[in-house]
């Protein structure tokens, strides 16, 4: 370990030890972010834009922001061919292009005013004034010309004496109890003197030395959002810790590796018998929130009313805007698997003695085989069954009486225990009624088995269906859904790779109409002759409880949104009463391209990715048009074969498939409008591999080969950082691609991304398979699309939404031990509405702050929630000029109540207006069927339902076809069916929080499914703040640390 670096956590503890001695805190740029104030590197961006535009000013409006990764590229390839300006990245940069950019020295005061002047402190800043109440803080230096220490210290009726260059000798002015002191070591906006040039920044006031000198002896310093970038005031800081003292200096980094500079200058202060640490923090913000929640929790409880009114909004507006259709006007009809149904008005009611039968498992195993349904609630257990035999069943365990009690099917609806009570008795009545064997909870199956055959093995499995109950806001009743599906014994223990085998050999084959048969033939089975079944439980039990079931199924109208004066002529054998649910039908979200023309003015949007590029260029072409260079990692036995396959992608392919999506491959240039560089054999930028098996266990060998790779993958990246690497992986070393054993699972290609994303490299895995794929059309389309996103390109933005909302996302990857789980939290964010900069931020999250559900899915604390939230201020400070005025967040799971607060109250501190939480789950269970009507009867469509549809199911819940059929590429009255293969699952989405409507969720969530460039596809089924959160949060979880680095998601795919 390393001696200079100390643990965030125990840095807390030191803090907190140290409560009765006052400290002093220096702050940087970097606390300001969140604010809303530019760091300093993006200062010299926007310094280095203005001067480029201003030479360039017909090239003013596509560089108008700066902080895109391809806008600065090209503005740096132009500083460079200048050869007068300081190399990128060196530490003259912020002095020389202040004052290139505006000389004199008022228009740079001018700058800064309009930069800092409206700006509000975040929670950092207020937090500073707890603790300057309790004490503890009673003076902070900065380099920050802002003033927000002292607006936050007037906000919270702090008396802030400040010092700058302009009034200097205040600094000597005694504090008292009710005041802080505020030294502006560069000067502050509101007053003339401000430090920004080399000559300016080299002179510190002696009179701050003395001062900070004298302050020190006794005081500890914490240093915040500060690079060490001024030589003099670095200096300062040396000769303050000269002297012999008792205070200490915590330098507070983003970063897990100690900067070099950072390094030697605590080396120094320690030779001069001083104390001094480097701690890695998550930020300023996350760091006084921790030391201030520390403070209140243990020594100050009488200051949590001030902690939290500081961190928590006092009123929040709980409301959700409801989901509703304006003008409905039905369209079109589709068919739903939903039966209604009518349950119980009574159960009993009763309290046991032994407490282990409150537990829902044991409980199920004491009356397992038994002829009642039971679940535990609230200290008590409610039953559906006679009522002598519940008396047999738990005997002297019952306190009390067993009463029979009214049930409302709003109780069902809003209580899951109940729920699962009506459906194990539902399932048992149908077991019998039907001739089904089931499980008693929620699976049905015929008796007989069907055999399938693989790989000469012969497989035996059950046809069966699976229950759900639903609930519609505003329904007098709920519905019944069975789901078919394959059941295998539980003795049969199948292979994975079998399992999936057989459901796609039984499901793809049925197209919608098919699958409508496979409804009907349940139908039947379950209901045979009857038009509306009574189940009683018990089974031939007069005085038991009745379930009624209809054969008849809901149907939902749709109107279509782009509908121009069409008719609808409904099927006359669709009686209005079973249309229960509405809905809408949405336009396909298009894709906005560069133009194909010389001129930069025009964009060209169109729905289809491959026509888009064919028909124009790429987005980002304008502004990237350098040659996208390939690196190779290959087997040495394939080199030759490998460079052949490689060289074909600079060719034409004609489509031999799917011709109402897949386009001829013109080659890569002519797709791209850039040049794919593919290295030779013997180049710098080829590598051939020689691996064989050894005596080495498949585990060790598999670590050896990708340490071998990895060597490879960071020689190459030395030659040519911004080569993308292609890793060939051939069938021999197939056996080292996945391996688990009893105490870790190792993954080549996550072991080997996880590596390279760190260090920001792309790389690009190629199996031998590929190599003699016949469908080469594809393939070198898919395989070029990859090659140019990793070149971190941008071929295609979203057109047509509303440019200040911003979009995040939460994923997670929890590993499991014996004693703990490790869980490791990726934020994704898309910071504008175009799909603009995926990126993915990762952190690990301690054990105590999560909670599971019965599913095993990690759920925030308040706190950590919380943290998320400023997570997600500084990922849109750093990408965006502006904090959105709308921030959407999406999760896979529900978010919990401390989830919400947490996230709502982060935010709205932050100055985000409107918030949607929402989360986007596939929703297996409810399947609707799409019709067409011939001769004045509806029937089965051969096709499924259309991508874009929405069927609201309740105030805050409505489905959405991300997947489904969309127009051919060849004929706009043709139809094409991504995959081809039996009837897409629609989202659940759940709005939790917010105002938005429905058209608008659905809308984002269908264009971000457009959004994922790891594939040519028309869409992905889930949008891409989500569709690969839980991946690249598994291969974070290999990360060597957790600092505030925000990768691109390009290097995890």
């Amino acid at each position: 370990m390393d001696d200079i670096i100390l643990e965030y956590d125990a840095f807390l503890r030191s803090l907190n030890q140290n409560s009765n001695y006052q400290c002093a805190l220096l702050l940087g740029a970097g606390t300001s972010v969140t604010s809303g104030v530019q760091s300093a590197n993006d200062c010299i961006w926007e310094w280095k834009r203005d001067i480029y535009i201003s030479k360039n000013p017909k090239y003013a409006k596509y560089f108008s922001n700066f902080k895109l990764e391809n806008v600065r590229k090209q503005i740096q390839s132009w500083l460079d061919l200048q050869g007068d300006y300081p190399k990128l990245g060196s530490p003259e940069e912020y002095s020389f292009y202040a004052e290139k950019a505006y000389p004199i020295p008022s228009d740079r005061t001018h700058y800064f005013k309009n930069l800092v002047s409206d700006k509000e402190p975040y929670i950092g800043y207020k937090l500073i004034c707890l603790l300057n109440k309790l004490g503890i803080i009673k003076s902070v230096w900065t380099t920050n010309f802002d003033g927000l220490v002292e607006r936050a210290a007037q906000s919270m009726n702090i008396t802030p004496i400040a010092v700058n260059l302009d009034n200097y000798p205040q600094v000597y002015n005694q504090i008292t109890s009710n005041e802080i002191l505020c030294v502006a070591l560069h000067g502050d906006y509101k007053f003339s003197s401000l430090k920004n040039t080399e000559k300016e920044l080299d002179n510190q006031s002696q009179v701050f030395k003395k001062v900070l000198s004298h302050y020190l002896i006794d005081k500890s310093l914490i240093v915040l959002g500060y690079s060490g970038r001024d030589k003099s005031l670095m200096q300062m800081l040396e000769e303050s810790f000269s002297n012999s003292g008792t205070g200490k200096l915590y330098w507070c980094g983003y970063r897990s590796e100690v900067p070099a500079e950072v390094r030697t200058f605590i080396n120094k202060i320690r030779s001069k018998k001083r104390e001094a640490y480097y701690i890695p923090t998550n930020g300023f913000d996350e760091t006084m929130c921790d030391w201030a929640q520390l403070l209140v929790s243990s020594k100050y409880p009488d200051s949590r009313p001030m902690f939290d009114n500081i961190v928590k909004i006092n009123k929040k507006d709980e409301t959700i805007s409801h989901f509703f259709i304006n003008d409905f006007i039905c369209n079109t009809h589709i068919k739903s698997n939903l039966h209604p149904i009518a349950f119980p008005k009574e159960l009993y009611q009763f309290e046991v003695q032994n407490s282990e039968l409150l537990n829902y498992k044991q409980l199920q195993q004491y009356i397992k085989e038994k002829d009642i349904v039971a679940v535990p609630f609230k200290d008590k257990i409610y039953s559906l069954g006679r009522y002598a035999d519940i008396q047999n069943v738990f005997g002297n365990s019952i306190k009390g009486d067993v009463q029979r009690i009214s049930i409302s099917i709003d109780d069902i609806h809003k209580n899951p225990h109940f729920m699962s009570l009506m459906k194990q008795a539902i399932v048992r009545c149908i077991s019998l009624h039907s001739n089904l064997e089931s499980d008693g909870r929620s699976c049905l199956w015929k008796k007989n088995f069907s055999n399938y055959n693989i790989n000469n093995c012969n497989y035996q499995y059950n046809e069966g269906v699976k229950v759900k109950l639903y609930f519609p806001d505003e329904k007098k009743y709920g519905y019944i859904a069975f789901r078919p599906y394959i059941h295998l014994d539980d003795n049969v223990q199948l292979p994975k790779a079998v399992s999936i085998q057989l459901n796609k050999y039984y499901f793809d084959k049925l197209f919608n109409n098919k699958y409508s048969e496979l409804l009907d033939s349940w139908t039947e089975i379950i209901f045979k002759k009857t038009e509306h079944l009574k189940l009683i439980y018990p089974v031939l039990d007069s005085s038991g409880f009745s379930f009624v079931i209809s054969k008849n199924v809901a149907y939902a109208g749709i109107k279509n949104l782009s509908n121009t004066g069409y008719t609808y002529y409904p099927g006359k054998d669709i009686n209005p009463k079973q249309v229960v649910l509405k809905g809408i039908s949405i336009n396909e979200p298009k894709l906005m391209f560069s133009s194909n023309t010389e001129t930069f003015e025009n964009r060209f949007s169109d729905i289809h990715p491959m026509r888009g590029l064919i028909t124009n260029k790429p987005f980002d072409s304008f502004l990237d048009n350098k040659d996208v260079l390939l690196g190779v990692i290959c087997s040495l036995n394939y080199s030759v074969k490998l460079y052949d396959f490689l060289q074909g992608i600079n060719n034409k392919w004609n489509a031999n498939i799917n011709p109402d999506y897949l386009i001829d491959f013109p080659g890569f240039q002519k797709a791209f409008a850039s040049s794919l560089v593919i290295p030779k054999k013997n180049d710098a930028l080829w590598s051939d591999i020689t691996f064989s098996s050894n005596q080495g266990s498949d585990l060790s060998q598999a670590y050896e080969l990708a340490t071998i790779i990895k060597n490879k993958i960071a020689q190459m990246n030395s030659v040519s950082p911004n080569a993308v690497i292609v890793i060939f992986i051939p069938n021999e070393w197939e056996k080292y691609k996945h391996i688990e054993d009893e105490n870790e699972v190792f993954d080549l290609h996550n072991n080997i991304k996880a590596f390279s994303a760190q260090r920001g490299i792309s790389t690009q895995f190629i199996e031998e398979s590929t190599l003699s794929d016949s469908l080469k059309c594809q393939i070198y389309w898919w395989l070029s699309l990859s090659f140019y996103v990793k070149s971190l390109k941008t071929p295609w933005v979203l057109s047509e939404h509303n440019k200040r909302t911003a979009y995040a996302g939460i994923g997670y990857s929890v590993k499991r031990s014996k004693n703990k789980s490790n869980i490791v939290l990726g934020c994704s964010h898309i910071y504008n509405s175009e799909g603009l900069g995926l990126k993915y931020r990762l952190s690990n999250i301690k054990e105590n702050e999560v909670t599971f559900d019965n599913k095993k899915n990690p759920y925030l604390s308040y706190n950590e929630a919380y943290k998320f939230g400023m997570n997600i201020c500084e990922l849109f400070y750093e990408t965006m000029q502006n904090l959105p005025d709308r921030v959407v967040i999406h999760k896979r799971t529900e978010f919990k109540k401390d989830e919400k607060d947490g996230i709502i109250d982060s935010l709205r501190k932050a100055g985000v207006a409107n918030i949607d939480l929402v989360s986007i789950n596939f929703e297996k269970d409810q399947k609707f069927i799409a019709l067409r009507v011939k001769n004045s009867i509806s029937m089965p469509d051969s096709f499924p339902i259309g991508r874009g549809t929405c069927i609201i199911l309740s105030d805050k819940q409505f489905l959405l076809w991300a997947h489904g059929i969309v127009p051919s590429v060849c004929n706009p009255n043709h139809r094409y069916y991504q995959g081809g293969r039996s009837i897409p699952s629609p989202l659940l989405i759940t709005h939790h929080y917010g105002h938005s409507d429905m058209i608008t969720i659905a809308n984002e969530i269908l264009g971000l499914t457009k959004m994922n460039w790891n594939s040519f596809n028309m869409y992905t089924k889930l949008p891409a703040t989500i569709d690969s959160s839980n991946q690249i949060a598994i291969i974070g979880s290999l990360f060597s640390d957790f600092d505030k680095t925000t990768y691109d998601y390009r290097y995890f795919i």
